[in-house]
């Protein structure tokens, strides 16, 4: 609603002429939800959700090839349902009132396909034109089944930023292209030709955010979720609103400043340690927002600014991304994720399916280190077994040390395209990382199974990195590794018996070596066996 009333030349239109216009009910005017757009993508084969804002008691009609409905615009807000319509292209869509003179909206060139979320953090928000891969990409044949949309990163109503590259659909090669999801855009150029219908790609992402700031305010009420609003409440304690909110405009605008981006740039295509320090000291005394009613990463603030913009648009499923900035509560960060899927699926009424990515190997960048992600790592996993239609991709072969930010997400999305086509689309494929299911002994050959190898595992070398094994608390030593089929077999220093311990990848920062069949990196684990001279014997 405040872009149509800058659109109609009131530019310095914040919160408080927001509240009042609501307040006095001045809605003489027909809105529809931003995603509502030329060129959208509407999903199929799901009930079709059109809404907006309008005039009171006027009676909205839509009209979808062939399909119509109505409705009355109650306390100015207004939904119609469809039924459901199979994929399609070309398609308008025309909404109006039965007020006279109000003009009839027209959306054109409309697809009807599969609509997926790009959600999450910087790694999921990070622009396409800093993959490592954007020369390649900007050569391959455009697909023009592929359409984007990104929700406007606005961290509070009425905010006044440069968001030229959202809140419309567009095709490659648009401007907004570059500044689009990588993973995202990745997984639909890789989708799209599989499952042979339009597919679109919402980006709802912000670099930095925690879990906390994408859930709804009722859902953190209950132990142990409060803890995230508890933390806020002492954080804000005696501080004066006014002040507060000050420091957070001059701070936003010296974020969106040409400058500040300009500066920004070269981090994202990887500074070495010593830039990073440099660039610290250099830019110490910057203007930074502090965390308070005006700041992205208050709790509940981006579901309320930007996932309510979406919701409730039918969807395919989400795509998630995120954690890094969770990592101080990782112990509980798979109770935050599991709310956070139950808050957005009861928003949307559906049971959406859910497909994460696991934190890829890190250890240090700019004052950020690594140590608690084989936590996060952990609890990720845990949430893809125990929550039902969610599911988990590796990278632990992708990661940067120097790092948080791992320049090849073509492959990213790639591996998202294909946890979707066996998981969501039931194609009988591996889609899914190896899983370490069972550890035997004997003499001195340790041999560790795993679930999900495919045709057989691959090991790149004779050692397997982030390998560690221990036999009554003593080190072992690797003599020499080997995959044999859905097994690697380990040969170490000594006969084994005792107490043994395998763990493998639990650090910050590893580049696993060992994949299966698909080319995905088995997973991080950790496992504890017993092994008596009787067996050995």
């Amino acid at each position: 609603m405040i872009e149509y009333f800058r659109e109609s030349g009131l530019k310095d239109v914040d919160q408080r002429i927001f509240t009042e216009l609501m307040r006095w009910k001045i809605m003489d005017y027909l809105e529809l939800a931003p995603l509502f757009k030329d060129h959208m993508v509407i999903q199929r084969d799901k009930q079709i959700i059109v809404w907006g804002q309008g005039p009171e008691n006027a009676v909205v009609e839509v009209v979808f090839d062939k399909m119509k409905a109505s409705c009355v615009i109650k306390n100015h807000r207004w939904q119609c349902l469809l039924t459901s319509h199979g994929p399609a292209e070309g398609l308008f869509m025309t909404v109006k009132t039965d007020i006279p003179g109000f003009p009839e909206k027209v959306i054109r060139d409309i697809a009807v396909g599969d609509v997926w979320i790009a959600a999450g953090q910087s790694n999921m928000e990070y622009f396409l034109r800093y993959d490592a891969q954007w020369d390649t990409i900007q050569k391959t044949e455009k697909n023009l089944k592929i359409r984007m949309f990104n929700v406007p990163r606005l961290a509070f109503e009425g905010q006044q930023k440069d968001i030229s590259d959202s809140g419309y659909w567009f095709f490659e090669g648009d401007s907004a292209w570059e500044t689009f999801s990588a993973p995202g855009y990745c997984f639909a150029k890789a989708l799209q030709p599989v499952i042979h219908v339009p597919v679109g790609i919402i980006g709802c992402n912000w670099g930095g955010t925690p879990a906390g700031a994408w859930i709804e305010e009722s859902y953190l009420k209950e132990t142990p979720y409060n803890i995230i609003l508890e933390e806020y409440a002492r954080e804000m304690a005696g501080k004066d609103m006014d002040s507060l909110r000050h420091e957070a405009m001059e701070a936003f605008a010296f974020e969106d400043s040409p400058k500040h981006q300009d500066e920004w740039k070269p981090m994202m295509y990887g500074l070495d340690e010593r830039q990073q320090k440099l660039w610290m000291e250099e830019h110490c005394n910057d203007p930074f927002i502090p965390l308070g009613p005006w700041h992205q990463n208050r709790p509940s603030g981006l579901f309320h600014q930007m996932v309510e913009k979406v919701a409730p648009f039918s969807v395919k499923g989400v795509l998630w991304y995120q954690g890094e900035s969770d990592e101080h509560h990782a112990p509980l960060y798979d109770k935050i994720l599991e709310r956070m899927i139950e808050c957005w699926r009861d928003t949307w009424h559906d049971h959406l399916p859910f497909l994460i990515v696991q934190l890829a190997p890190f250890g240090r960048w700019l004052a950020c280190t690594g140590e608690n992600y084989p936590e996060v790592r952990r609890r990720q996993e845990m949430v893809s077994e125990n929550v039902s239609d969610v599911y988990m991709t590796s990278v632990m072969d992708l990661g940067m040390y120097e790092d948080i930010h791992p320049k090849h997400k073509k492959e990213v999305g790639e591996r998202l395209s294909l946890l979707a086509r066996g998981c969501v689309y039931g194609e009988d494929i591996v889609c899914r990382p190896p899983k370490c299911i069972s550890c035997e002994a004997k003499n001195q050959t340790i041999l560790l199974k795993f679930d999900r190898a495919g045709d057989g595992l691959l090991l790149t070398s004779d050692q397997v990195n982030g390998l560690k094994m221990t036999v009554n608390h003593e080190d072992l030593k690797v003599l020499s590794a080997k995959a044999e089929g859905d097994c690697l077999s380990i040969t170490v220093d000594r006969q084994v018996n005792g107490l043994c311990t395998v763990s493998f990848a639990e650090m910050d920062y590893v580049e696993v070596n060992l994949f299966n069949s698909a080319g995905l990196p088995a997973m991080p684990f950790y496992r504890e066996f017993k092994i008596s001279d009787r067996e050995n014997g």
